[in-house]
């Protein structure tokens, strides 16, 4: 914990992504996939839908027919969370809905392999920055 009351301290808490960056409605979710442009991954798919003036959110989803049971469900959200999370910072805080559609091997593919992909995929769809010092 980060301080003595037992509260995450500013940092810990940081590293969370924040409710109004989250999709949260059945709406947001259609709208997405309505209106998106879909970018095709062997461990996921990503739907980019541009929405200027608004904040970016983000939405995962896990599908029974798709990924199977609620474990591996939940452990193909969590790892595609995890995944963006990490990249939060370089990608645009408003201006776009972001709309994960997990595959099965999501569950299984090697750390690494869903990272590269997901960076693909956020830079296919414009969503982002390359790294300081990195080629263009």
């Amino acid at each position: 914990m980060g301080s003595e009351t037992g509260s995450p301290s500013r940092a810990e808490a940081s590293e969370r992504l924040a409710v109004r960056h989250r999709m949260r409605t059945a709406a947001d979710f259609a709208m997405t996939r309505a209106d998106g442009v879909a970018h095709r991954g062997a461990h996921c798919l990503l739907v980019s839908c541009p929405r200027p003036g608004e904040v970016t959110r983000l939405g995962f989803i896990a599908s029974r027919r798709g990924v199977g049971d609620a474990v591996r469900r939940n452990r193909a959200r969590r790892r595609l969370r995890e995944v963006v999370r990490r990249r939060w910072a370089r990608m645009p805080h408003a201006g776009l809905l972001l709309l994960f559609v997990a595959h099965r091997s999501a569950t299984t593919a090697a750390h690494q392999d869903l990272a590269s992909e997901v960076e693909r995929l956020l830079a296919a769809a414009g969503a982002l920055a390359p790294l300081e010092g990195e080629a263009r």
